[in-house]
């Protein structure tokens, strides 16, 4: 008797662990529409190897098909402050706003999760100095992060590239909060 009982007490142990760990990701990640802002600092590349500080603001969907798996997508807009440089000999600053349609996939568990982005970015770089103009483009931006969330709100640290050749590629560190609706 003292065995059934033992293995039906891990079972019903084993399942309830089971249903637990399959609803956090629900609760954490979050299924719906999301908005959101961060902070954080750019790093320039090329002519414009500088740092300075940028402000995020993200809306996006994220889809709870299946539980440990997080997909979405997300469009943000990113405007990055002054990176100083030398273009020709001579003092430059850099300025650029950049909107990002990107697709997310990663990994649930429970509370926290770890994530990949990829997608385009469009940007328009404010260059400023003698005898150089301004510059836009579309290119690759990707990157990767992990989140801590309950109950509709997250908190998000990434990192992503800009890869841009034209004015040299923008690496951005952002932490961050969403609201999931």
């Amino acid at each position: 008797m003292p065995r059934t009982f033992l293995s039906r007490s891990l079972l019903a142990a084993g399942l309830a662990a089971g249903l637990a760990l399959g609803a956090a990701p629900a609760m954490a990640a979050g299924t719906g529409f999301y908005v959101g802002a961060g902070a954080g600092e750019t790093h320039g590349d090329g002519a414009f190897d500088d740092e300075a500080n940028h402000w995020k603001l993200t809306g996006g969907y994220h889809f709870g098909w299946l539980p440990f798996l997080d997909l979405g997508a997300e469009l943000s807009y990113v405007n990055t402050g002054k990176l100083d440089g030398e273009v020709g000999g001579r003092s430059a600053t850099l300025e650029v706003e950049s909107v990002q349609a990107m697709g997310l996939a990663g990994l649930s568990f429970g509370p926290l999760g770890l994530y990949a982005k990829a997608g385009m970015a469009d940007w328009d770089a404010e260059r400023r100095g003698h005898g150089i103009g301004d510059r836009s483009g579309t290119d690759p931006v990707y990157g990767v992060g992990a989140r801590l969330g309950l109950f509709g709100l997250t908190g998000r640290l990434e990192y992503e590239r800009i890869d841009a050749d034209e004015i040299g590629d923008l690496d951005l560190v952002t932490a961050g909060v969403i609201y999931t609706f």
